[in-house]
């Protein structure tokens, strides 16, 4: 399913195509509605990218409240780098009387479950994807699939809009950087990787966060993502066996 969506982000004509993809990506996936939120907030999409296939009543009802201005899964997508689920004990406990009832509200509308993936990086534009469902028993392979798609995405609607700070071209990593990267692809460790290029793993850890700095994403699989779409890589690894870390799902 990754394969796919990866490749019909390479034939996109638009960025409406991208958001096409990940919608019907997200509903097989089990998710009905998604959303992607690059910049601004959606008060003032104006003011960077939204996409979203919410329901109108439920986007009408949370610009008429003024969510966005204690949105809970907004403010902590904005807050960390890593994904989590809506309905996480410890994401739910860090909210306000007034975010746990919009949060029940949502369900009224078919949106009050979900999971979200920050994007962030040092050389773009912070993002999000937000995938909503009415029901809380996601599967974790879900979440891992989503995540990856978000990264996809992302990269592909950065392209398309040149959102990038004067990015530019992508910066090319050095061999040895691919090299680690590829096999970390392979879903091989660090130390697995040091044995196979015959590097200490010091040595290896550092062409890996050289690669991730390089690019200037937060992440290691962001950096994988982001050195495939540029064509960095010798080959490309199938995407099931992509290093996800921890997923609290």
């Amino acid at each position: 399913m990754i394969g796919d969506f990866y490749a019909l982000c390479e034939r996109a004509q638009s960025i409406e195509d991208v958001a096409k993809a990940l919608f019907e990506t997200a509903h097989r996936t089990g998710f009905p509605h998604a959303s992607y939120l690059c910049g601004g907030s959606p008060a003032n999409p104006d003011a960077g990218l939204l996409l979203t296939n919410y329901p109108s009543e439920w986007r009408q009802r949370y610009l008429q409240q003024r969510y966005h201005r204690i949105d809970p899964i907004i403010s902590r997508a904005q807050r960390t780098i890593d994904p989590f689920m809506w309905s996480d004990p410890l994401v739910r406990a860090a909210m306000t009387p007034k975010q746990l009832r919009m949060m029940e509200e949502a369900k009224t509308f078919r949106v009050g479950h979900g999971y979200a993936v920050p994007l962030h990086s040092s050389m773009q534009v912070g993002a999000a994807c937000f995938f909503a469902s009415e029901h809380n028993d996601i599967p974790p392979v879900s979440c891992k699939t989503m995540q990856r798609v978000s990264v996809i995405a992302h990269e592909h609607v950065c392209r398309m809009a040149r959102l990038s700070k004067g990015r530019g071209e992508t910066p090319q990593l050095s061999a040895r950087e691919r090299a680690c990267l590829s096999l970390h692809a392979q879903g091989l460790g660090d130390a697995e990787i040091g044995r196979t290029l015959r590097l200490r793993l010091a040595t290896v850890r550092r062409h890996l966060d050289q690669a991730r700095l390089r690019l200037g994403v937060a992440t290691r699989q962001e950096a994988l993502v982001l050195a495939l779409v540029s064509r960095q890589l010798d080959h490309r690894p199938p995407f099931a066996v992509f290093p996800i870390g921890n997923i609290s799902c």
